[in-house]
């Protein structure tokens, strides 16, 4: 029997994930994004660009992947981020002039709780191979 059959760097990804005793889960076959991706209540960023801070157990679990010779094709993290509920409509036409000042600062308010709301939420990193195969490598709360 030939023993001598090609292994993907998926294979060899998962395989990192049982020799360590880690819970690389395999998601699927997707393209990269090449931009952020809202899909139902997640976002999915490409990780160069997200600036949530990796863990120190992640930082390690990246390290030992290519240690072991495994390159991803592109590295991901996915963020819980709920959709908001939308106002009530009004029948009556409101009065603007006195809720200005109130909108400015609920707005800023709002803006700033949606940004904390997607950097800490259920982050999740997600690396991806050459076949374009998604690997869970962690996951954390902040």
């Amino acid at each position: 029997m030939n023993r001598n059959t090609l292994v993907t760097q998926t294979q060899l990804l998962l395989d990192v994930g049982y020799r360590f005793n880690w819970n690389f889960v395999h998601l699927g076959k997707a393209p990269i994004p090449t931009q952020p991706v809202r899909v139902g209540e997640w976002l999915i960023v490409a990780a160069q660009e997200d600036n949530s801070m990796l863990p120190r157990k992640t930082m390690n679990r990246i390290q030992t992947i290519y240690q072991e010779g495994v390159r991803p094709e592109s590295w991901v993290v996915v963020h819980e981020a709920p959709y908001l509920l939308s106002a009530p409509k009004e029948d009556k036409k409101p009065r603007i002039l006195p809720y200005l000042a109130l909108l400015g600062g609920l707005g800023i308010w709002l803006a700033s709780t949606v940004l904390t709301t997607v950097a800490i939420v259920d982050p999740i990193l997600i690396a991806i191979t050459p076949d374009l195969d998604w690997i869970e490598i962690d996951r954390w709360y902040d």
